[in-house]
This record gives C-alpha cells, sequence and structure tokens, in this order.
C-alpha cells in the first residue's frame, strides 16, 4: 500500500494499492500530484521507484528529498558524537 500523509494535518491526500515495482510508483505519485494544488515539499523513503516517479509527475516544481534511515550499532571506524566536557 502506497501512502500519503500531511505531518502537519494528519490528512492522506491519496493512497494506492499496488506492488513496489514502477507502474504502481507512477500512477501513485502522478495521483498525488493531481490532487495537489501549490508547490509541495515531499519526502519519501528510500525506494528508488520514487526517483523517476517524482520527477516525472513533479518536474522541477516540488521539494523532494528521500529520508533514508540505517538501524544497527555504528561501525567502530564512523565517528560519534560526544558532547565537550
Amino acid at each position: 500500500m502506497w501512502v500519503a500523509i500531511d505531518p502537519e494535518s494528519k490528512l492522506v491526500p491519496c493512497w494506492y494499492l499496488g506492488d513496489r515495482g514502477a507502474s504502481a510508483g507512477l500512477a501513485f505519485v502522478h495521483d498525488l500530484r493531481d490532487r495537489l494544488t501549490n508547490r509541495v515539499q515531499l519526502t519519501s523513503d528510500g525506494h528508488r521507484v520514487y526517483l523517476e516517479a517524482v520527477e516525472t509527475a513533479f518536474g522541477s516544481d516540488v521539494d523532494y528529498a528521500m529520508l533514508v534511515k540505517i538501524y544497527g550499532e555504528p561501525r567502530e571506524k564512523e565517528a560519534t558524537y560526544r558532547p565537550a566536557e
């Protein structure tokens, strides 16, 4: 299930029931575009189908970002934040 949610009002402007393929992604994002009247800020998960779908549907008339969450323990080589002593 593909769902668009407004984080402030919790309004669901559109949803789409389909697989995670490119054709379903295109259908969902085009439906979302048709329901919006103003330029929007759009954030998606890291599913690569969104890259082409958002570009095709909105062109440059959108502020778009992908939010990719990485779960697990930090690697030893990565620096971690520590407050100053």
